[in-house]
């Protein structure tokens, strides 16, 4: 036996006490490729509950099912996951029922057994995604986002008459769950190449069965500031950001730290800011198609885009079942995407201009230089110019780095100012604390009392 399905085995069956037991799908493809063994999926010709309980029992971990339907369960042990289903018609009829060829190779644990699909060995050695019936698509139209999600993590190639199958079943895969489309995305954005993998989608049809507002960027032409229709741009942006997120020092030098960090703050249980600008990236202008003009001296112009756009992402995460954090940040990061650019053409910014910067993005002020960063170095039209990008470039670096900043703590509260100035709280006490802010940022204003007197001489000028 292969020496490295051989140590598979043996560590799974020092856990697994189960004769009928077969480790199978990504676990042994993964193996097989050289990459670690991580989660385990297993299959018993006995019963799963019982299988699931005794290693759960063996790793100290929760057990909970996971389709009553398919009696399917599942070992939570620190970081690992453990799949236990059953196989009521034996293990072969198992692998003619999954997805992909390299999915269908199982590893019998008590002697080392392997059974596979037809072609399931030779196609991982080939490095080819090949589906295992014609029906494999139609039994779950969320393998044809796993398709093109394995192709961009593991680098294998797609048999043609497997894309062939997708083509022809692409419309099927809006009918996936949208949380569970959603993760084979984000899977995607986070992977190596991410424009590899949405160019795969836009080929099998798949991009505009699920992501139709990306798709509908084809063919939208630019003005001359662009070289590039929308799509392209898009996931040129995509590109960009995604080897930002990677290699922050490539784009921010000085303020590389402090980006990283940003970006790894964490918004939910399965996303952090950096899927955050991922998705940002794809989505930033998501709403040129509508809001396309042609002025009259034959300018093309996007007027409004941004915070259009904005919303058709929320939109668009709200259907992908999308958390609510996620959603408010990328919506933040579309909408601002063009606020630093326009900070370069308007000349040095002060302190001021940081201040109203912060305002804007906050919390993510780091994450949208990101964003505005990708976005500038990927417009290189017949009317940009190099110096606009390197002045854009050091710009962002200096923005992060003084968004990495703490700002300084409040010279008043709400209630204080409220009643030092004998009204009650409410909309225009924030108004002022707003400007004070400013203010105090800008080094105008230093005390609690110089706040309160501008106050006072703010509401009483009108």
């Amino acid at each position: 036996m292969d020496a490295r399905l051989e140590a598979a085995r043996a560590e799974v069956a020092r856990v697994v006490d189960d004769p009928g037991a077969w480790l199978v799908g990504g676990a042994v493809r993964d193996v097989l490729l050289g990459r670690p063994l991580a989660d385990w999926d297993l299959v018993t010709e006995g019963d799963p509950e019982t299988l699931a309980r005794a290693i759960g029992r063996a790793l100290d971990a929760p057990v909970f099912p996971l389709s009553e339907r398919h009696g399917a369960w599942r070992v939570a042990d620190r970081g690992r996951e453990v799949d236990v289903t059953g196989a009521p018609d034996g293990i072969a009829a198992d692998l003619a029922r999954r997805d992909l060829t390299v999915n269908a190779i199982a590893l019998r644990l008590a002697d080392g057994r392997l059974e596979e699909a037809p072609g399931g060995l030779a196609d991982v050695e080939a490095g080819l995604l090949r589906a295992v019936s014609d029906g494999a698509f139609r039994d779950d139209p969320l393998r044809l986002l796993r398709l093109v999600r394995l192709h961009a993590e593991l680098g294998l190639a797609v048999d043609p008459g497997t894309a062939e199958l997708a083509r022809r079943d692409a419309a099927l895969a809006v009918g996936a769950a949208g949380e569970r489309q959603r993760m084979e995305l984000d899977r995607m954005l986070r992977s190596r190449d991410p424009v590899d993998a949405l160019r795969l989608m836009g080929d099998l049809g798949l991009l505009a069965a699920v992501l139709p507002e990306v798709a509908a960027l084809a063919g939208i032409e630019q003005n001359r500031y662009h070289h590039l229709d929308v799509l392209d741009h898009t996931l040129q942006v995509v590109d960009a950001a995604a080897d930002l997120v990677a290699h922050p020092a490539g784009g921010f030098g000085a303020a590389a730290d402090a980006v990283a960090v940003a970006l790894a703050e964490p918004l939910d249980a399965e996303s952090d800011v950096a899927l955050a600008v991922l998705w940002a990236a794809l989505l930033h202008d998501v709403a040129k198609p509508q809001t396309r003009a042609v002025f009259d001296d034959g300018h093309i112009g996007f007027p409004g885009h941004a915070q259009e756009g904005a919303e058709v992402a929320d939109r668009i995460l709200e259907r992908l079942r999308a958390s609510t954090a996620l959603r408010r940040c990328v919506s933040v990061l579309v909408r601002e995407h063009l606020r630093l650019g326009f900070l370069v053409s308007a000349g040095e910014p002060d302190a001021r201009d940081v201040h109203r910067y912060r305002v804007a993005t906050e919390p993510f002020g780091i994450a949208s230089v990101v964003v505005s960063l990708a976005d500038r170095w990927s417009t290189r039209g017949t009317r940009a110019r190099q110096r606009w990008i390197r002045r854009h470039t050091e710009l962002a670096a200096r923005m992060a780095l003084a968004l990495a900043e703490p700002p300084p703590a409040p010279l008043v509260r709400g209630d204080r100012l409220a009643e030092a100035l004998g009204c009650a709280p409410g909309p225009e006490i924030g108004e002022l604390l707003g400007r004070i802010a400013e203010e105090q940022a800008a080094g105008a204003l230093g005390t609690e009392d110089e706040a309160i007197a501008f106050a006072r001489a703010a509401r009483a000028s009108g």
